[in-house]
């Protein structure tokens, strides 16, 4: 085959075109990869997400210290207030004072935190006889604390006409045992010691409450001599107490309170009337013995059933003028600050039977006030049945 000499010409001419042609697309194709490139590197190093390194080395700005001189004002002494912790003494009370019982408190533990003495649990039951009777306090409950120096009141003494073994409840005292409060109830020590269920009599302790029946050996009645009638009605005066049977009001100053009294007879009757007894009437010579020792008290502070003169209640209704078969009494002592009214008076009483004494049948109600006795009011009533 023969080849025309324009055409073998042509040929040669378009391939050396194309050959002129590549390296010119190849650089071409570079360029483009590296601008494209470019434009990548830039979007990534200056968007918000760039990485923290960099890929050239640039200048990183260094920080220096550059020295202000400032004036300093030179320290100077000043003087400071330090408080300085005093000791603040507590004024001691001179009366009983209120307490609200906290948590896991017992009349013990009340008794060793005021530090009042080895007659502490039976002051306690004393001021306080409704928590007494019921053998505890509750949390949160007010009572009564006794003051520094306070002397334990003397017990009022078991009516000889109490009926046979009725039970009575005994705050044991120190250095009490069974056979002493069976003399002390004219009981039995077999017959307390089975009331009680106790196991060993010898571990009784202060401030238990025993069950005690009384008037197991039941004497007579104490019966005051006869004496002339007196046609007086005799007023209390007032004269020093002691020397004469106890027939003065006691020297000092004092208040009486004729609500309390008022009070008290009405409460006294009452009860009297609903447990199906006789009312009493008021007796001006058993008030009059009554006020005696009542001021007796308050003047002298103390709280017993004998006078400080040593007079006995029968004593002191003779020297009124007033003939008894029987005379019976029943003493209270409380600030009126702290409650001692004579609802007071009669809760504390009511503890016992003299109050419901059938056999009684007048009755004198005596009160004295003064702030600077010890425990503020006291209280005396005196029941009595006429000798026949």
């Amino acid at each position: 085959m023969t080849m025309n000499s324009g055409s073998a010409s042509n040929t040669i001419d378009s391939y050396r075109k194309r050959q002129q042609r590549g390296p010119a697309i190849i650089w071409g194709i570079v360029v483009l990869l590296v601008i494209t490139g470019i434009i990548i590197l830039v979007v990534v190093f200056t968007g918000d997400n760039k990485p923290q390194i960099s890929l050239f080395a640039t200048e990183t700005p260094t920080p220096t210290l550059t020295f202000t001189p400032t004036v300093t004002s030179s320290p100077t002494a000043t003087a400071t207030l330090t408080s300085t912790p005093t000791m603040t003494l507590t004024p001691t009370p001179s009366a009983p004072f209120s307490y609200i019982v906290e948590e896991d408190e017992s009349f013990a533990s009340i008794a060793e935190k005021f530090g009042i003495g080895e007659d502490g649990i039976l002051l306690l039951i004393a001021l306080n006889p409704v928590a007494g009777q019921r053998g505890f306090v509750y949390v949160g409950e007010e009572i009564l604390i006794p003051n520094p120096g306070m002397k334990l009141p003397t017990a009022t003494p078991v009516p000889f006409d109490l009926p046979l073994g009725t039970e009575l409840n005994y705050i044991v005292q120190p250095g009490d045992s069974i056979a002493a409060i069976a003399i002390k109830f004219r009981s039995t020590e077999e017959a307390i010691i089975e009331a009680n269920e106790l196991e060993n009599a010898n571990a009784i302790q202060v401030g238990q409450i025993l069950i005690v029946p009384a008037n197991l050996v039941t004497p007579e009645p104490t019966r005051l001599p006869p004496t002339a009638p007196v046609d007086i009605t005799p007023t209390p005066t007032v004269a020093p107490a002691g020397g004469d049977g106890g027939s003065g009001v006691a020297a000092c100053p004092f208040e009486e309170n004729q609500d309390y009294i008022a009070q008290i007879f009405e409460l006294v009757n009452n009860e009297r009337v609903t447990q199906g007894l006789t009312p009493l009437k008021e007796s001006p010579q058993l008030s009059a013995a009554a006020m005696v020792h009542a001021s007796d008290m308050v003047c002298n502070s103390f709280l017993k059933e004998v006078g400080s003169d040593g007079s006995t209640v029968e004593e002191r209704v003779l020297a009124q003028g007033y003939t008894a078969s029987l005379v019976l009494q029943e003493i209270h002592a409380q600030p009126p600050e702290y409650g001692g009214d004579g609802q007071a008076a009669f809760d504390a009483w009511m503890g016992g039977t003299t109050l419901l004494n059938p056999n009684t049948t007048r009755i004198g109600i005596g009160y004295a006030y003064s702030q600077d006795s010890a425990l503020g009011g006291y209280f005396t009533v005196v029941l009595a049945a006429p000798a026949q």
